[in-house]
């Protein structure tokens, strides 16, 4: 990959004779860009190009480049690509469109393509691509000419679109350090580049654009790696609901394309961002900031309203207001009124007016804030006037001494407003360990990006528990899964229940006789369902009754829910009923839908007929352990439901835990299943049971 970024030659196949304004020049813009290397043109109907001799074809270059770069029509690429290939040249950059890009004649090329560079060693970046920038060697394949920046970040970015590397200044802080477009991704893609620059010196921080992915698990498994190294940030878009509409289970409908997504960046350990502006806040922050050990924040500004601001931004993003550290309120409060209060957030305003030197005040709040072992991060407002009336500010002073004085690396992110905030912007960031943003609430996101990265590098990797199963049991309904490629009702009950995962006791029942036969054996209070594929939402056709304490009731129940099915649609006929022991308790959801990237996902969440509703679900990538379930329940909005409120006894916590554990062992066993969902599972303070279930293939 190296030679991508650093080629000392570079073949240039289809480079247009027509140069300056208007031109797509790649050699032109190589040329501009400051590129050092040896260029080759390859056009038969030109003899010199941008000052460079043009040779008729690849076969003439006199020496064997460390790449090319081909621009020309589709139907003739493979033709110069064969070139390249013959030449020895082993790194291909393709610019060209139309290919999986496009139509079907366009997908075709592209696998004829594919199985060229594999047969003969060669690594294709493209089709559809800028290709590379990078920076830091003057280099760029691109057709666009480019400004030179005057500044070099050590940020890398992998990107599906070439707008991403051409519009640094509106994605990125002070330009990209290297840029790759992978385009189509025939060949070289996301794992190839982010393994080169976990590698690579002049990358610090390792950004993503990403609109979809390819060797999903493998990708986990590098990623999970990386991060734990270099800060992994996702602008992950094409956020799409079409998946979650054509799903047939609640789990399905639950867990979208963009959900699997969410939980394979949290997996990895990649912090995802959902627009522009909160790439270039996670960006600077990452890379000026790096880690903060906590969410704890002291505050200083200058106005009670940026206080308030800021306590709101906390509970936004997941921090929280630090104590303030014994004695300063104290010191700050030496000769003011008694009247003045001094807490976190600190309004140093009257503190420093009536004290009358408040750029000293800012330097022993910062310092006392930055000491404090209570306090992980530090927001300091600042208001930044041009005018030579307010030059006694200078809080760019106050903050070089305070962080020399506290002789610690602390995050210090600052909002600076007024008129001046271009040239104080310049002056604060200059400061180690420091960054300006546009506002309060980035400012606070930007320090939650940098603890949440601080939690990724010590985060658990969760490994799988196993459990006994009856392989035996297990056989039969298997096979019978796969050939009808569903399970339902008891069937699906039973195969959970060779799992360990609790289910609730219950029959099928052809008919009346067989109903009553079964409810002597089971203990009322009971509950009669629909059965069957006709019967999969059964609410909707009035196919659930509950609290059936004797035997008449039971009868009285069957006639009504016949009745209903015939009066919806007379030409379905009940195929089955489902007769169980009523449980009680809250009801939740758990399931399991298969991503094609990235395998199973399970779920949990709110159940019953109002899921879809509520859609208060958290998911994770399969394994799960005993860790990543707790996470999982206490994301819910419901979790003080099953912990207890007002005095209600809470659920059995370790009996929860424990099914979603069994069922992602289930999931690793059994990976071709596509979804799977228990709806509900009824949690008491007793225990948990499965009261329904499918299980499709």
């Amino acid at each position: 990959m190296r030679k991508f970024f650093e080629p000392e030659s570079v073949v240039m196949v289809g480079a247009p004779r027509k140069t300056g304004m208007g031109a797509f020049n790649n050699v032109e813009c190589m040329v501009r860009y400051g590129y050092k290397g040896r260029i080759y043109p390859i056009n038969p109907n030109a003899t010199e190009i941008c000052g460079f001799k043009a040779y008729p074809s690849v076969s003439e270059v006199p020496e064997t480049a460390d790449l090319a770069v081909i621009s020309v029509g589709r139907d003739r690429v493979i033709q110069m690509f064969e070139q390249c290939v013959r030449a020895g040249i082993r790194r291909v950059i393709i610019i060209s469109q139309g290919f999986g890009d496009a139509d079907q004649r366009g997908l075709e090329l592209q696998e004829q393509l594919v199985k060229l560079a594999r047969e003969n060693g060669v690594r294709v970046l493209g089709p559809n691509t800028m290709g590379i920038l990078n920076n830091f060697q003057h280099f760029t394949t691109g057709f666009i000419d480019l400004p030179i920046p005057e500044k070099v970040s050590s940020v890398s970015v992998i990107a599906q679109t070439g707008v991403i590397q051409v519009a640094s200044p509106n994605f990125t802080y002070q330009n990209w350090g290297k840029a790759i477009d992978i385009g189509n991704g025939c060949d070289v893609d996301f794992i190839d580049a982010l393994e080169f620059f976990a590698d690579d010196p002049e990358t610090r921080v390792i950004v993503m654009h990403m609109e979809g992915m390819k060797r999903g698990r493998e990708f986990l498994e590098i990623a999970s790696g990386i991060t734990l190294r270099k800060p992994v940030i996702a602008f992950k878009t094409g956020r799409s609901t079409a998946g979650a509409e054509a799903a047939v289970s609640h789990t399905g409908s639950l867990v979208g394309e963009d959900d699997v997504f969410d939980a394979a960046f949290n997996r990895a350990g990649i912090i995802r961002v959902k627009s522009a502006s909160e790439l270039k806040d996670a960006i600077r922050a990452l890379l000026l900031l790096r880690e903060m050990e906590g969410p704890r924040l002291g505050v200083l500004t200058p106005t009670g309203a940026g206080g308030i601001m800021s306590a709101d931004a906390c509970e936004d993003f997941g921090l929280e207001l630090a104590k303030l550290p014994p004695g300063l309120s104290e010191e700050l409060k030496k000769g003011v009124p008694a009247w003045i209060h001094v807490a976190n957030p600190i309004d140093i305003w009257p503190v420093g007016m009536i004290g009358g030197n408040i750029r000293e005040v800012y330097t022993k709040a910062m310092v006392g804030l930055l000491k404090s072992p209570e306090v992980d991060g530090v927001l300091v407002v600042i208001p930044v006037p041009s005018s030579p009336l307010h030059a006694n500010f200078g809080i760019e002073e106050a903050m070089i001494e305070a962080r020399r004085e506290a002789g610690n690396r602390k995050p210090i992110a600052v909002w600076v407003y007024m008129d001046d905030i271009a040239s104080a912007t310049k002056r604060h960031e200059s400061i180690e360990g420091v960054a300006c943003f546009d506002s309060i609430e980035q400012a606070v996101q930007g320090l939650s990006f940098c603890y949440r990265y601080h939690q990724i590098r010590r985060r658990n990797v969760p490994s799988q528990k196993s459990f006994s199963v009856d392989r035996q049991c297990l056989k039969p309904l298997l096979k019978k899964g796969r050939e009808e490629k569903v399970l339902l009702g008891e069937d699906a009950l039973k195969l959970l229940a060779v799992f360990g995962i609790p289910v609730v006791r219950g029959v099928i029942a052809r008919g009346w006789e067989e109903l009553e036969a079964a409810a002597a054996n089971l203990d009322y209070p009971l509950v009669l369902k629909l059965a069957g594929s006709a019967f999969l939402h059964k609410s909707e056709w009035g196919g659930v009754m509950t609290g059936i304490e004797s035997l008449d009731e039971l009868r009285s129940a069957f006639h009504e829910m016949t009745e209903s099915v015939r009066l919806r649609d007379p030409g379905i006929e009940i195929e089955a009923f489902q007769l169980q022991e009523q449980a009680e308790g809250k009801e939740l959801l758990l399931g399991l839908k298969r991503d094609p990237q990235f395998g199973q996902v399970i779920a949990c969440g709110l159940g019953g007929i109002y899921t879809e509703v509520f859609r208060d679900v958290s998911r994770e990538i399969v394994p799960v352990d005993r860790s990543q379930a707790e996470k999982m329940l206490k994301s819910l909005k419901m979790y003080p439901l099953l912990a207890g409120v007002r005095g209600e006894e809470g659920v059995k916590m370790e009996a929860l835990l424990d099914a979603l554990e069994r069922l992602s062992f289930l999931a690793t066993e059994i990976p071709d299943i596509a979804e799977l969902d228990i709806n509900p599972l009824m949690v008491a303070g007793d225990g948990c049971r499965a009261v329904d279930a499918r299980i499709l293939w």
